[in-house]
């Protein structure tokens, strides 16, 4: 790999995993927090501007900075307008490779899971009467167990969608567990009526009627889970499509020319305007080396 993407490479690397630490930190970091993640990294204005547009763009809040007026953003926002054009084109930061570990992951899951007994569903009706009657806490968590080896089936429409099976897995556990353990099913009384009277076919239909509940409060949350990564996949795509093609563009063209070409000389060949040539380099955190950038700032004006 060059110096140039390799440079590229530990910059959106850097770039995905704030994103990542945001996501369990309220959606908001902090200068400090940007400055560790981008530790050795050189972060000119150009670059800052690119990572707290980034950030902006996947909803997350850097605090105490004012980034209404954020280049990259309006860039972005820019691009969103096109939205309509490719709605439907699918954008995935996952490899075949990946896909082909997240089957063995899937495997070794479904071994662990195997090794756990499994109650019949009589044997998980009446653990309903226990929670009602007992507030058995024990027999919750048992409850909240046999829903394990239901999730790994319900994600299997939601698979190779760009989100790894893991976890798909952890959400849909997390939604099980948040409903499962909050008793939400004992808010409706036809059914707590149900169970304590304790006979086995309504303890089946409360059972079933749960299940239903489950798998859609899980449905829901592997949803927005895939609406969520197409979003940030569809902005990290946008962004890596732009730099890798001008920067494609500029090495061959030195290798032509015998020297690097200019901006102009690289948005004439692409037939595209200057602007656009420009924005992918500030994109690339100024790390498309094979272009005689000249004087940024004087390119940027005479646009």
């Amino acid at each position: 790999m060059s110096d140039n993407k390799e440079k590229q490479a530990l910059f959106m690397e850097a770039l995905n995993e704030l994103k990542e630490y945001a996501k369990v930190n309220g959606n908001i970091v902090s200068r400090d927090d940007v400055a560790g993640y981008f530790k050795g990294i050189e972060l000119d204005e150009s670059s800052l501007n690119m990572v707290y547009g980034y950030l902006l763009a996947n909803n997350i809040k850097v605090s105490g900075e004012d980034l209404g007026d954020n280049p990259f953003l309006a860039m972005m926002e820019e691009d969103k307008s096109d939205k309509d054009s490719d709605e439907n084109e699918s954008f995935t930061m996952l490899s075949e490779e990946d896909y082909k570990r997240d089957e063995e992951y899937i495997a070794m899951y479904l071994d662990e899971l195997s090794k756990i007994e499994q109650l019949s569903d009589t044997g998980r009706a009446f653990l309903l009467m226990n929670i009602v009657e007992d507030k058995d806490k024990e027999s919750l968590k048992i409850l909240s167990s046999s829903f394990l080896n239901k999730i790994v089936e319900w994600i299997e429409p939601f698979r190779r969608k760009g989100v790894l099976s893991g976890d798909l897995i952890q959400e849909g556990n997390l939604a099980m567990m948040a409903y499962i353990s909050e008793e939400r099913f004992l808010n409706n009384y036809e059914w707590k009526d149900k169970i304590k009277e304790g006979s086995t076919e309504d303890l089946l239909y409360v059972l079933n009627e749960i299940e239903k509940e489950v798998k859609g409060e899980v449905e829901g949350a592997l949803s927005m889970l895939l609406d969520e990564q197409s979003e940030s996949d569809r902005t990290t795509g946008k962004v890596l499509s732009k730099v890798n093609l001008v920067n494609d563009w500029a090495a061959r063209l030195k290798i032509e020319m015998g020297r690097k070409p200019t901006v102009q000389e690289v948005a004439d060949k692409m037939g595209v305007s200057k602007q656009i040539v420009l924005d992918a380099i500030q994109l690339s955190a100024n790390n498309i080396e094979d272009i005689d950038v000249g004087d940024n700032k004087k390119n940027q004006e005479n646009v």
